[in-house]
């Protein structure tokens, strides 16, 4: 167990990155010792900033820290973290854990055998809206999820379902506590060359679940938004402003008591003019909390360090989530848009899932 000061190294120090060492630098019970990038100059200003030491490879850091942030592109998340977890220090990787499933099963794997935490930055888990729900505790049984955004210019080496639609599911996964993925639909299209764009999947669950997701990266104005039904009650999220809109059923309902059908005109008449006040109950939350998600994460990336214990995203989250969008990508390349076998993959050819397969990987 981590004592004093908990010394950390961070990996990779772009857009995200740079958001990390702020937080970093900041951590009560943190010491941010440096940051790696190869783009050395870069590495300086954010060392420089947050007064700690700049590397231009994060091997030299290894040797000087406790834990390992990795927030390099996803190609080089196998090998930075697999050389972290090989010196034994806890890893915090940011989504997704690997460039393929076999990558994460070997970063879980070796995790295990180090006796370390291994966290993903799946950042949604720790949004006050999906928190908010979760005390709601309402069981889904249907949900669609909506992510979109403007072109950043990030990312480009993995497609809009490694990139974002690999949030949703990964809430998906947890909502549906354990249940396995049986049965998948996809459709794609490449937009800007390469990695697919615009994706939409459908996923059935072996208990019965089932979810809608649609990503782009390539829309004017962005949209992070969850619907989800159940017996429960119905909830919209939405992940930009971190509310929760919401109708609870009443007893009657969830009982199977209110018989409209079965109704007079005098009481079909009160029910139009009470059902939302009686019956199908509205409310709505804006969920601030004490952090926002991504020091939320960080905070209990460290919490698990110091308590010895699971984080609440783990290796196993991560590839499983890996796991599933393998399988939509897959999906993706059997749909015929025209309805003709030698047009699968849409208006635009997208890279076979073969090519998501990186060998060699080298921070």
């Amino acid at each position: 167990m981590a004592t004093g000061r908990l010394k950390i190294g961070l990996a990779g120090v772009g857009h995200l990155g740079r958001a990390h060492a702020r937080i970093l630098s900041q951590l009560p019970g943190v010491e941010l010792v440096g940051v790696a990038d190869p783009m050395v100059e870069q590495a300086q200003a954010v060392a420089s900033e947050r007064q700690c030491r700049a590397f231009a490879s994060h091997e030299p850091l290894l040797d000087l820290v406790e834990a390992m942030v990795v927030v390099t592109p996803t190609r080089y998340h196998h090998a930075v973290a697999t050389d972290a977890l090989r010196h034994g220090l806890p890893v915090f990787v940011e989504k997704p854990l690997a460039s393929t499933s076999q990558q994460a099963a070997e970063l879980v794997d070796l995790a295990r055998r180090c006796g370390v935490p291994l966290q993903v930055g799946h950042i949604e888990r720790f949004n006050p809206a999906y928190e908010a729900l979760r005390r709601r505790n309402i069981r889904s049984h249907y949900i669609r999820a909506d992510r979109a955004g403007p072109f950043s210019g990030r990312s480009l080496d993995i497609g809009v379902v490694l990139d974002l639609m690999i949030h949703d599911i990964d809430l998906v996964l947890d909502q549906a506590r354990g249940a396995e993925v049986i049965r998948v639909e996809a459709m794609g299209a490449s937009i800007l060359g390469g990695h697919e764009d615009v994706a939409q999947a459908r996923l059935v669950m072996g208990d019965g679940l089932v979810a809608d997701l649609s990503a782009c990266r390539c829309q004017p104005t962005a949209v992070r938004q969850m619907h989800l039904w159940g017996a429960d009650g119905f909830a919209t999220l939405d992940f930009s402003n971190k509310s929760m809109r919401y109708v609870m059923p009443s007893e009657d309902i969830t009982a199977g008591r209110l018989r409209a059908p079965e109704m007079s005109s005098e009481a079909i008449q009160d029910l139009k003019e009470t059902i939302f006040q009686k019956h199908l109950v509205p409310g709505e939350t804006t969920c601030p909390g004490p952090h926002d998600a991504l020091t939320s994460e960080l905070i209990d990336f460290v919490a698990a360090i110091r308590q010895q214990r699971a984080p609440r995203v783990d290796g196993r989250a991560g590839q499983r989530a890996i796991e599933v969008a393998e399988r939509i990508l897959q999906a993706m390349e059997k749909h015929a848009w025209t309805g003709h076998p030698s047009n699968p993959m849409g208006p635009r050819e997208l890279p076979s899932i073969s090519r998501h397969e990186l060998r060699g990987n080298a921070a």
